[in-house]
């Protein structure tokens, strides 16, 4: 099935809100077996929306509207749906006696606008809105389905996950299915993992294999179509291990998750991070994990940079250890690079110390790094977890 997503409201237009509804409907359908060929957004104008879907009827068997479901004259997607489509609105009855309970005692004029929540097309498949007002529906018309659903993200993705995605399931029936395994790297660079991969990116067949880059860390996605996760298993083996052979010391995980997440799985006993003119993004990514360490102990501080050598922060990293006893640390130290110091196109390179102590055992590593002052911290912390998660 080729499906195709309308985001609709002028909001998005004029980039007063970013349309993250399109990427989560996305990966969702992906992981249906849907495939997403075409994206568009349109504003609140019933010309123009009855146009993106006269082209989108066109090359799609399954066309998602989102947003425009409110109570207000511009809210016109179930309007022009209604009119493509030559069907008639109706007022689904619970969705109307929540309305009426909510506004009770409110002017008719409130009332009557905010009914318009409830309305949907005669005959459709409804899609109920737990979080809110606006109910969403599903509606065929010559060959193509027509869905509807809320622009406020959660109400949308509650729907799509309670009501909208077991009933295209069920209208699909049995099928292959989108299925992705995640392998993710770190203390390497986006286009040395693209040159060593080239061949086997080439040469890709059933199999999908498309890296990601991120700023200090790159994501490498598996995709294949199979009947089972068993047989997509069976499918990643391959490639995976080849991938392994290729980039196995740069990896950390085969889980779609972060550096900081993959080092919270450790529970690690007696651990501390100690940061010297890095802003604490460190600190600050560890802490961000899901699972943080309760009992972490964090010390930031700034000093000249000039004065910071490899044996002065191997120092003061170790007093910060035996200070607090304890077993497992991180350090990261920016210091000053000479002014001489710059790329041939004139970018200045930063240096870092990264300290690490494992078992009490204290190693010291030099890094430099290219780039603004945000992006270089940030690489230089991920280049220090990564190190970590590699020791431990």
């Amino acid at each position: 099935m080729k499906a195709e997503i309308i985001a609709i409201g002028t909001e998005i237009l004029l980039g007063q809100i970013v349309n993250t509804n399109a990427q989560y409907m996305a990966e969702e359908l992906a992981d249906l077996g849907i495939d997403v060929y075409f994206q568009s957004v349109v504003g609140d104008n019933r010309d123009r929306i009855k146009q993106a879907l006269q082209i989108a009827s066109e090359r799609s068997d399954l066309v998602v509207c989102c947003g425009g479901l409110g109570p207000t004259e511009d809210d016109l997607t179930k309007d022009a749906i209604a009119d493509f489509t030559q069907s008639k609105l109706v007022i689904e009855k619970q969705a109307e006696e929540k309305i009426l309970e909510l506004f009770k005692g409110g002017s008719d004029t409130l009332i009557t606008s905010n009914k318009r929540q409830a309305n949907t097309i005669e005959g459709s498949h409804l899609l109920k809105n737990e979080v809110g007002l606006a109910v969403g529906f599903v509606h065929k018309y010559q060959d193509t389905y027509y869905a509807v659903l809320p622009g406020p993200p959660r109400e949308m993705k509650v729907m799509f996950e309670q009501e909208f995605k077991p009933l295209i399931d069920g209208l699909l029936g049995e099928r292959e299915k989108l299925y992705s395994k995640y392998l993710k790297f770190g203390n390497i660079g986006e286009s040395a993992v693209e040159d060593t991969l080239k061949e086997l990116i080439i040469k890709q067949d059933n199999v999908s294999i498309a890296p990601y880059a991120g700023i200090g860390e790159i994501t490498i996605r598996l995709s294949v179509k199979a009947n089972s996760l068993e047989q997509a298993e069976t499918y990643f083996e391959k490639v995976a291990k080849q991938i392994r052979d290729l980039l196995g010391d740069y990896l950390y995980s085969e889980e779609n998750e972060s550096l900081e997440q993959a080092l919270a799985q450790h529970k690690i006993a007696g651990f501390g991070v100690y940061e010297v003119n890095t802003n604490a993004y460190l600190s600050h990514r560890i802490l961000s994990s899901d699972a943080p360490n309760e009992n972490l102990l964090i010390s930031t501080t700034k000093v000249e940079k000039h004065s910071i050598t490899e044996a002065l922060a191997e120092t003061q990293f170790t007093d910060f250890i035996e200070k607090n006893n304890l077993k497992n640390a991180i350090g990261l130290f920016h210091c000053q690079i000479s002014q001489a110091s710059v790329t041939p196109s004139g970018r200045p390179k930063k240096r870092f110390f990264i300290a690490l102590c494992v078992n009490n055992q204290v190693s010291i590593i030099e890094r430099t790094f290219i780039g603004d002052m945000q992006a270089v911290q940030i690489r230089a912390a991920k280049t220090a977890l990564f190190l970590l998660l590699k020791a431990l």
